[in-house]
């Protein structure tokens, strides 16, 4: 499965624009309102990383697009903030999402600015984060600029270590996943056993 994985990334590393085009759509879905709850960006975000790590300037330019990426996603999640306003907090997707979600990301943008850039980077509320912000009274040219840095150092995060640890990641699980399947099936065999014979003295 990891040989797999490594030939699909190897021939996708062929067609680079095509690579930072999906790098740009992960990073904007991981950031729509609610959208990164559900199917978290970072994973494609990562192994885009990986087909670019052998070539610095390549690195650079998926920092770029995967900011861009959040950059816009959030300003999805902060137009329909602005356009439903304090009446958010009582949808059906909120209360999916999670209330208390909502509101620790309402107090995170009533904070001071460098506290809005970090809630953008808390994993369970962060895609809730410019919906907050848009609901509230958050002045747009501090959300963007909030927004902008909280993109960089988010996309700086996860192309940047997606690329340094992410064959390392390849080699430990092509090493270490049969041991491990093994030691798994031997454990439940052993439960499995043990439950049956408890029913028979039973």
């Amino acid at each position: 499965m990891v040989e797999l994985l490594r030939t699909l990334l190897a021939q996708a590393g062929e067609h680079i624009t095509l690579v930072l085009a999906c790098m740009l759509l992960f990073a904007a879905l991981d950031a729509a309102l609610g959208i990164g709850a559900v199917l978290p960006g970072e994973t494609g975000i990562v192994l885009a990383a990986i087909t670019l790590s052998d070539r610095g300037e390549l690195l650079a330019a998926g920092v770029l697009v995967a900011a861009l990426g959040a950059f816009l996603g959030d300003h999805v999640g902060f137009a329909v903030g602005r356009g439903l306003g304090a009446r958010l907090g009582d949808t059906r997707l909120i209360k999916r999402l999670g209330r208390d979600r909502w509101e620790m990301a309402r107090y995170y943008v009533a904070g001071r600015f460098w506290v809005v850039i970090i809630a953008r980077l808390l994993p369970g509320i962060r895609t809730l984060v410019a919906a907050a912000a848009g609901a509230s009274a958050v002045p747009y040219s501090r959300f963007a600029t909030a927004c902008g840095l909280a993109a960089l150092l988010w996309a700086g995060l996860w192309v940047v270590g997606g690329a340094l640890i992410g064959n390392a990641l390849f080699d430990i699980v092509e090493r270490y996943t049969l041991p491990a399947f093994v030691v798994v099936a031997a454990a439940l065999a052993v439960w499995i056993l043990a439950r049956h014979k408890r029913g028979v003295r039973a």
